[in-house]
């Protein structure tokens, strides 16, 4: 008798156990991730136009935020001089101000909220932080206290490394890097056409289509 209650309890348990693993499988973020790296800068207008017309409605209203591995670098043309290790933005003071604010967001937020307050502030092309913090409920103290203790050239310098490795390889910005390649042949499809191309990618690289995706 002792051995028939044990084994339906143990066939009992396993039912949870496996239950449980289902639920927590179901609710797993996709592993299966492309990776997209934007080199960009805060007041060049088209990499307005990408972020706000292109990336963002792609990222957040297609949901293809879950299925990419997304880098955001805010330093796009600008230039440090060697001597007084001064950076010099090709939209003046205020774009590296903004960049730099790009930059303190990207450190303390994570990619979702990072492009939530990054699009609504270049929709403006003026900082707005307060205003897109509000909107979007998100806590920006920590990216306040990233800007009022370092300057704007220590913020940058990190985003000016990842932007070096491909300088010589890019015309402007925007410039899109795909599964960690740039290819030049690919960035007008990629600014006029960023979902229609990233659902292509997605599909060839891993045999899967996305919802939405034609």
């Amino acid at each position: 008798m002792k051995s028939v209650v044990c084994c339906v309890m143990l066939l009992f348990i396993g039912g949870i156990v496996e239950c449980a693993a289902k639920r927590r499988n179901h609710n797993d973020p996709p592993t299966d991730k492309l990776p997209i790296t934007l080199y960009y800068e805060s007041l060049c207008p088209y990499c307005r136009a990408f972020v706000t017309e292109q990336l963002n409605p792609s990222m957040v209203r297609q949901d293809r935020l879950a299925f990419t591995e997304l880098t955001l670098v805010p330093y796009g043309n600008a230039r440090k001089d060697n001597t007084t290790g001064k950076v010099t933005c090709q939209h003046g003071v205020l774009e590296c101000e903004l960049n730099a604010w790009h930059g303190c967001i990207l450190e303390h937020h994570n990619i979702t909220d990072a492009l939530k307050l990054i699009a609504c502030m270049m929709r403006s092309g003026k900082n707005q932080i307060d205003k897109c913090a509000t909107r979007y409920s998100i806590d920006v103290t920590a990216v306040k206290a990233c800007i009022k203790s370092r300057s704007v050239d220590d913020i940058l310098e990190k985003y000016r490394k990842e932007t070096q490795k491909i300088v010589h390889l890019y015309s402007g910005v925007p410039a899109i890097a795909v599964d960690n390649v740039y290819n030049q042949a690919d960035q007008n499809d990629l600014t006029d056409n960023f979902d229609d191309f990233f659902c292509a990618k997605y599909e060839a690289k891993f045999n899967k289509k996305l919802k939405n995706c034609l």
